[in-house]
């Protein structure tokens, strides 16, 4: 039985892995001098050309293949991790990619052209245009049937011609979430100032102390001048001031 020659395997398509596992195959079945249909051959191939970085995804395959159909097992976890990841990647690049002052068109523009080496579908590239657009042009947009993305773009101009600047409205909503913000902390502040002084109230020191406040206050006699409440017998007669009904003042007269 004659050997089947190596066969040179595509170089790994990050952006559409579906597409490389059919060229994989087409690869494959031009083998000589017969094609290549045995499972465990086709994975061996596909391991021995995955990039470090792709390979990381499918680790735990690569560690425990399929016993039955290791190429099977390896093509469907390959191609539905590999989807996820893309679509991570294209989140990322684009996550910083705002409206502003821009027409929703320009935006559109400037997305597809970061976007341009990762063949992004026009179905993901809609979703995240219009994740950038304002809530109400979003839910008008919602409304249209067969939305396209250039579609999509078009409308969103027409409205952004006869609605207030996203800027405008950004800063309205923005101040307007400062000062509700600052109304809850005030009435926050408010209700423990309330509730520290019910506290304060209730305590059995602040009771204890206005009692003595008072036993000292109904004891003091106003009647008595002040240098006789301080130095009583001791005080001299000159410092006593009239009226005083400090009686060593009528003894000493007498």
């Amino acid at each position: 039985m004659s050997e089947v020659n190596a066969v040179k395997i595509p170089v790994y398509n990050r952006s559409d892995p579906t597409l490389w596992f059919v060229m994989c195959e087409s690869t494959f079945a031009l083998a000589t001098p017969k094609p290549i249909t045995e499972s465990l051959t086709k994975y061996n191939y596909i391991v021995a050309h995955l990039p470090p970085d792709t390979a990381s995804l499918v680790r735990d395959v690569l560690m425990h293949p399929d016993a039955t159909d290791p190429y099977a097992q390896i093509k469907n976890e390959l191609i539905n991790r590999s989807g996820e990841s893309f679509q991570q990647e294209i989140r990322k690049l684009l996550s910083g990619e705002e409206l502003g002052s821009r027409k929703p068109s320009e935006l559109l523009r400037n997305m597809k052209r970061r976007a341009e080496s990762l063949n992004v579908d026009d179905k993901l590239m809609t979703e995240l245009f219009l994740q950038r657009l304002l809530s109400s042009v979003q839910t008008i947009l919602a409304a249209v049937s067969d939305l396209t993305l250039d579609k999509a773009a078009d409308i969103a101009d027409r409205i952004f011609e006869v609605s207030p600047s996203p800027i405008e409205t950004f800063s309205i909503s923005k101040e307007q979430s400062l000062e509700s913000k600052l109304f809850r902390e005030i009435k926050k502040l408010n209700q423990r100032i309330d509730r520290l002084s019910i506290s304060r109230g209730r305590s059995p020191y602040r009771r204890n102390k206005n009692s003595r406040e008072r036993s000292i206050s109904n004891k003091r006699d106003f009647s008595i001048c002040w240098f006789h409440r301080r130095f009583g017998k001791k005080c001299r007669d000159e410092k006593c001031i009239k009226p005083c009904t400090w009686q060593g003042n009528e003894a000493s007269k007498e």
